[in-house]
């Protein structure tokens, strides 16, 4: 995948950030099933961005993964670039 598509899949990230947060404003955007939203919001857009041709599930599955990969290198990385880094290579 190229860096063209990484940059592409931060973008959609963010966009999908921000629609979380704006649908769950009333909490400042705290969601404990966030990568049910997430999926849902993705599933669909993912693929005009990038390979991934998954379902709503294995999207879950992705996005919990990474954000415990995320979690345990303590990047310094934006999440957002470390998720589409890993997105970008399914």
């Amino acid at each position: 995948m190229t860096r063209r598509a990484a940059g592409a899949i931060v973008a959609l990230l963010k966009e999908t950030a921000a629609a979380h947060h704006e649908a769950y404003i009333a909490t400042d955007g705290a969601d404990d099933e966030w990568p049910l939203w997430y999926a849902s919001y993705l599933v669909d857009r993912l693929p005009e961005v990038s390979a991934f041709m998954g379902t709503r599930s294995e999207l879950v599955y992705w996005l919990v993964r990474l954000e415990s990969e995320y979690l345990e290198t303590n990047s310094e990385i934006p999440w957002t670039r470390f998720y589409a880094t890993r997105l970008a290579a399914l």
